[in-house]
Order: C-alpha cells, then structure tokens, then sequence
C-alpha cells in the first residue's frame, strides 16, 4: 500500500515537470547551454534564474517574443546589410548606415533596405541603387526618424519589372539609457509592421512609398522631391547625351534647393553632374569648330594656285578682272567662315567656363570628394589653365592616393604643353590663336 502511493506521488511528479507552464525547476536561464544560444542570436537576457512558474511564464513569452521578431527579420531574407558609403550620396556626415540627424524624435524609426544588382553591368532605363538611396535620403524629414542601407537578399520575388526591391521595417525606437551613443537606436526594437516594393525605378515611386505607405508626407518638403525629381531626370539626359535638356534639369534642381535648410540635398553631386554636362557641350563645339576649320582649310587657295593665277593674269591682262573678282569673292566667303569659327570656339570656352565654375563650387561643398578635385583639374586642363590643373589633381591624390598611376602621366602632359604655350607665346603668338589652334589640334 505505501508502494503503491509512492509510484502514484511520483507520477504525479513527472507530470507536473513535463507541463511547460508548471515547471517546478526549470534550467536557469543564465545556465551555460541557455546564455551561449541566446548570445548566438545577439539578445542582452538577464542571469536571473526563474523560481516560480508564473516567472518563468513571462521569460518564456519575453522569448517568444524575440525568436517571432528575429524569425520574422530572417524571413525577409536580407543576407547582408552593407553599412558603408555610397557612391553618388552626396551627405555629410556619411557613416555606414545613413540617418537623418534631428533634434526631434517620434516614436518609431524605419529601416529602408535596398536590394543590390547581382550585376555591375547598368541596365538601360533603371536608376542605379545609390540614386534610389540617395532619394530616401534627401526626401526623409529632418528628424532621427530613418536609416537607409544598401543590401544584399538572401531570398527575392521574382519580378517583371527591372526595377529594384526594398524593404521597409518600423520599429519602436529603442530609447535605452543604457544605449551607447553609436548604437543603433533601432537595434532591439519591436518591429511594428514590414512591407516590400518591387520594381522601384523612379523618384515618384519612392515619395509615394514614403507618403502612402511610411505615411511621412506632411514631413516631406516638396522642394527636396522636386530636387531630386529634377536632378534623376538630369542624369538620365547625360547618359543619353543630350547636354541640353540635362543643363536644363540641373538649373531646376538647383533653384529648388535654393535656400532649403535641408542638408542632405546632393547639391554637391548636381553641381558635377552640371559640370560634366557642360563639358559634353563643350565637346560639341569642339566637334563643330574642327569641322569649319577643316571647311575653311579646303576653300583657302594653296600656295601653288595662287601662283598659278598670278602667271595668268600677267601673261593675259584681259583675265585680270575676272580673276581678281574670283579671288574677293572668295576672301568673303572665308572671312565669313573665320567668324564662324571664331563663335564656335568663343562657345565653346563659354562652356568650359561654366564647367569650371560649376566643378569648383563643387570641390567646396565637397571638400573630401577627390571626384569632385579630379573634374575641377579636367576642366581646368581642357581651358588650358595647366598649372591650377595640376594642382587640382594634386590635392585629388592627397585624398585618393590609388588616383596615382591615373594622374601622374596626366600631371607631366600638362607640364609639358605648358612649356610649349609659354615658348610659343615668346616667339610672337597671340593668346587667342595659340589656344584655338591647340583646341583644334588637341
């Protein structure tokens, strides 16, 4: 009888141990085999056993919890989310993950990840991911309310379109006293809602992201998104090779970043973009000026004609009006083709002109951009102000040292021509016929 309630006591025992919700010792969470499973999944858990069931409840939701948010993460399939610059973000300060700096903070932050081409081959008409970041970015509030990456999915839809992926996650801020200044304020952070847009290739499509599904709209300037706007379709008429229209766009993105307080607005980029724009007008230019000249060069007379003529005119006098009538006609006409060629070339310094100014202002607003210091030295060089050329290129070297191999062989053509500009200029050549002759020749 006693045995009998023993077995019975202790069945009643093992029972109660398999019932997760009424464990009588559970191992601590702060056990070896626990602490080591939940570091591997990056969680902060405190070292506190649970000695009562309905603790040991709550740390078993708590977990809960968890694994759902970081199963949740993991399903979205992002592979790696690459925290470094990006190649055409014109921000400052740029750090890794960028984020819009403010003094105000909401409740929730969002975590925009943008998928990355599996190629580096450009696809025709599709934006590059560092245009459709750059947007998030210049579009975002001015408050700490977004962070932008450029990622790398696991696992992708497939999809018609040859747009791009992104993936947007609200979280709740993460407001700890305990978070350290450079921590992430989204790590950790309850995810609140997730959605994913495909075929994203377009500003438009990235404001009505922000406005109808972020619902940021009443925080977005609507100068920034015709900045923007103005500045893609720019870049898409350079790449075209329509100067023209690509100058007309810059014009108006930089009039609507006029004044704006925002200072993630690429002004710097639009300014090299407008500057590479007017170096491609300039090239036209120089395109149509070779081709007067060569035009002229044909219908000047050679040395022999003239002297052909010459003889003939002496040895029959009665052809003598003719002739001469022949040859003013002729000189107008070329006196006619030297002004043209005179224009062509005055347009195309005027352009070379407005490159430079435009790659200079650049290098301020980018002091760090050795791009921005290569342009300004190009632009420079095809004025033919080589010596300013090569200091351009200088200090792009100090900032980028691997420009090196690039530039030197560049930097010592330009020390030469400027030996011969200043030895040609000592023998008697004007200014004005020594560089049109170059740009011809060049």
């Amino acid at each position: 009888m006693k045995s009998s309630a023993i077995v019975f006591l202790w069945s009643i025992f093992i029972l109660a141990c398999s019932d997760p919700g009424f464990a009588y010792s559970p191992q601590p969470v702060g056990s070896r085999s626990s602490l080591t499973s939940c570091r591997r999944r990056g969680r902060d858990v405190s070292l506190q056993p649970c000695h009562s069931p309905l603790q040991y409840q709550q740390q078993q939701q708590q977990q809960q919890q968890q694994n759902h948010r970081i199963d949740y993460v993991r399903s979205w399939g992002i592979l790696s989310a690459q925290t470094r610059d990006v190649n055409g973000a014109d921000v400052r300060p740029l750090s890794g993950a960028t984020s819009v700096s403010g003094s105000g903070q909401s409740e929730f932050i969002w975590e925009v990840y943008v998928s990355q081409p599996n190629t580096k081959q450009k696809e025709k008409g599709v934006l590059p991911p560092s245009s459709i970041i750059q947007t998030f970015i210049s579009l975002a509030p001015s408050s700490d309310n977004i962070q932008v990456y450029p990622a790398v999915f696991h696992k992708q839809n497939k999809q018609k379109g040859k747009g791009h992926t992104v993936r947007c996650i609200k979280r709740k801020r993460n407001n700890s006293s305990q978070r350290s200044d450079g921590e992430n304020a989204a790590e950790g952070g309850e995810i609140a809602s997730a959605l994913e847009i495909t075929n994203v290739d377009s500003v438009d499509k990235v404001y009505r992201i922000m406005t109808e599904h972020m619902n940021l709209g009443e925080e977005i300037n609507p100068k920034a998104y015709e900045c923007m706007r103005c500045y893609i379709e720019g870049n898409r008429y350079l790449d075209e090779e329509d100067p023209s229209q690509a100058i007309s766009m810059f014009n108006e993105a930089l009039t609507a970043s006029d004044g704006q307080p925002s200072s993630l607005l690429p002004t710097g980029s639009i300014l090299m973009q407008r500057a590479r724009a007017y170096r491609m007008r300039a090239a036209d230019h120089r395109t149509t000026l070779r081709i007067l000249v060569k035009d002229l060069a044909d219908n000047v007379p050679s040395a022999t004609t003239m002297k052909i003529l010459y003889h003939a005119s002496s040895s029959h006098p009665a052809l003598s009006p003719s002739i001469f009538n022949r040859l003013a006609g002729d000189s107008k006409v070329q006196q006619a083709k030297f002004r043209q060629i005179r224009y062509r070339h005055d347009m195309y310094e005027f352009a070379l002109l407005h490159a430079v100014q435009d790659s200079l202002h650049a290098t301020q607003i980018l002091p760090q951009n050795a791009n921005a210091w290569l342009l300004a030295g190009e632009c420079l060089a095809e004025l033919r102000k080589l010596n300013e050329s090569n200091q351009y290129y200088q200090r792009a070297l100090e900032i980028d040292p691997s420009m090196e191999r690039r530039l030197r062989g560049v930097m010592e053509k330009n020390r030469c021509s400027q030996e011969f500009m200043d030895a040609a200029r000592a023998s008697g050549f004007s200014g004005d016929t020594l560089r049109l002759a170059l740009d011809v020749a060049a």
